[in-house]
């Protein structure tokens, strides 16, 4: 039987149950991205605590320090126990090796919680790189990754279980930087055999339109002889006005996930150059178009939850939203509990299952 690595430690497949497969659940203050803003005119909310008076700014973007620090413990415990009420069971933790990372904390939270929690290695878009990643090798990024699901993170003796979320930017469909993360991510993958997801460039800016860069992304996994049943591709719903570019990817074998729930409605500045996020009834809508194709065993779901204001307290939607809303809705639509249950289920169980690796 194959296993996943929680932070509570292994268990097996069928123990993973329903899984949201790309989330963040503590990150220790704002990321790296925005510590230059602090005091800068141009950004006046970013010291105040996010109350009334400023939710409706923070949620149309404005930048605040409080909105990008999920460094609530307790408040972290309440809202995935609300996920657990609908039937959740493991959460897929995605904050990689970014530097609010913290395992002993993700521990905390799944003991109180009583779900499986699994913590990632990997690292995000390159201007959020430690500076060590420009002057290593390939392989010697892969070697850390490893090093995290092999033996632990830090001196913690908490190991990750899965890679992700290793981002995309400019210029599209990689930085070269961010090319180096994605062949070290493939290469740790074929080393330990654990599931792994790739963030995708989503703007390109100098055609002024959305980012396609999928099958760029099959290009590489191929070339490096990754396992792409153990492959999924974030935030594909961004891309729901080209619905025939998911069928090209779910043709050649790709894994999509449509797991930015409850975002309509959140505008970030400069987010996607001005393009809006869609809705979830069109998420909902392109899912079952898919699942009507045949297309279920190869789409997982998730929300995402990485800024104060998705969580419930905030006025956002939490880690439920699937769950609670998608899925009944889903089934008005015609999907069948069988292809629920695979995106929900069975789709995970395979990516994230270690097959023919000690765990």
């Amino acid at each position: 039987m194959a296993a996943i690595q929680t932070v509570t430690g292994p268990i097996s497949q069928d123990d993973l149950g329903v899984v949201a497969v790309h989330e963040h659940i503590y990150s220790g203050g704002g990321p790296a991205l925005y510590a230059d803003r602090e005091g800068h005119d141009d950004f006046p909310y970013w010291d105040l605590p996010i109350t009334m008076d400023i939710l409706g700014a923070v949620r149309r973007g404005a930048p605040n320090k409080e909105n990008f620090s999920l460094n609530d413990e307790k408040i972290a415990v309440e809202e995935l126990a609300l996920f657990a009420d609908h039937g959740g069971r493991t959460v897929i933790d995605n904050t990689g090796a970014e530097p609010g990372r913290d395992p002993i904390v993700m521990r905390r939270i799944a003991q109180a919680t009583g779900l499986n929690i699994v913590a990632t290695t990997g690292f995000y878009k390159h201007d959020t790189h430690p500076d060590w990643i420009a002057d290593v090798t390939i392989d010697e990024v892969a070697d850390v990754m490893v090093r995290d699901l092999d033996e632990g993170i830090g001196d913690t003796g908490i190991r990750a279980g899965a890679i992700g979320e290793c981002a995309c930017s400019e210029p599209v469909p990689y930085h070269p930087e961010e090319e180096k993360v994605l062949r070290a991510a493939c290469r740790a993958q074929i080393r330990t055999g654990v599931g792994f997801t790739f963030h995708p460039s989503l703007y390109d800016s100098a055609a002024g339109v959305l980012a396609t860069p999928g099958e760029e992304y099959v290009n590489l996994i191929e070339e490096e002889g990754a396992d792409l049943g153990s492959f999924f591709l974030s935030h594909c719903d961004l891309t729901l006005d080209h619905l025939d570019y998911h069928r090209r990817l779910l043709d050649r074998g790709m894994t999509l996930s449509y797991d930015t729930f409850g975002y309509e409605g959140i505008n970030e500045r400069g987010f996607l150059g001005g393009f809006r996020m869609p809705t979830d009834i069109e998420r909902v809508d392109a899912i079952a178009t898919l699942c009507r194709d045949g297309y279920s065993e190869q789409i997982v779901m998730s929300q995402d939850v990485g800024m104060r204001i998705n969580w419930k307290r905030y006025g956002g939607y939490g880690y439920s939203l699937v769950l609670e809303w998608g899925v009944p809705l889903l089934r008005e639509k015609g999907v069948t509990e069988d292809q629920i249950n695979a995106m929900l289920v069975k789709n995970p169980k395979r990516i994230f299952g270690r097959e023919g690796h000690a765990a």
